[in-house]
């Protein structure tokens, strides 16, 4: 399986897709192409007194989480199997490094467009 990882440094924009907009926070958008069997990995810490705010849309089904390791465990908060369109708020219960990822399980390429945001409160 292909995985694409990157860490994130957030940059200040006006709103995110879903129409709401952060406080002081700020959005990463991103549209990219997932190959067969293949991954987008973005990462980021969360403290307890952020929400994370997401939305994404693929042109076809892929798997989509929000995961942190824990020990040797990988554990998942937020796990959404074969959706085109989703979107939310995570509130996290520990602060430290959190991932969001998205698996394209299909034979084909598919197009993935998201947008998340660190906000306040």
């Amino acid at each position: 399986m292909l995985v694409m990882t990157a860490l994130v440094t957030f940059m200040p924009v006006q709103s995110l897709a879903q129409g709401s907009s952060p406080a002081r926070g700020a959005v990463k958008s991103v549209t990219t192409t997932l190959v067969s069997s293949g991954a987008y990995k973005e990462c980021f810490s969360l403290s307890m007194q952020q929400k994370l705010r997401y939305w994404y849309r693929a042109e076809s089904a892929v798997d989509f989480n929000i995961q942190y390791v824990e020990g040797k465990e990988t554990l998942y908060p937020v796990k959404k199997d074969k959706t085109a369109i989703g979107s939310g708020t995570f509130q996290p219960k520990v602060a430290q490094d959190y991932c969001v990822v998205w698996t394209n399980t299909a034979k084909r390429p598919v197009t993935l467009s998201f947008e998340f945001a660190r906000v306040s409160g």
